[in-house]
């Protein structure tokens, strides 16, 4: 999956943000504040070749079940792409 460059994840007080380096960026409505599973996925999503190896990845990382990695997984896709960020 391609991430437009130009967004990029930052920590600023020990949140995780996703946040474009143009504000005037089409579709970006504000400020998107990522979980470590999703900084885990964003930092991932272009090694990645499709969503089941991102799924692989995510419950080797982290104590979750398949089918919550999917679930999660999905939603936070659909956030990124109802932005315009990927």
């Amino acid at each position: 999956m391609e991430i437009k460059k130009d967004f990029n994840l930052q920590k600023i007080a020990g949140e995780y943000i996703l946040m474009p380096k143009n504000t005037s960026q089409k579709g970006y409505n504000g400020l998107i504040s990522l979980n470590e599973v999703e900084v885990l996925v964003w930092e991932n999503l272009e090694e990645c070749k499709s969503e089941e190896e991102m799924i692989s990845l995510i419950t080797n990382t982290y104590m979750v079940k398949k089918s919550d990695a999917k679930k999660d997984l999905g939603s936070f896709l659909k956030q990124l792409e109802a932005a315009d960020i990927i």
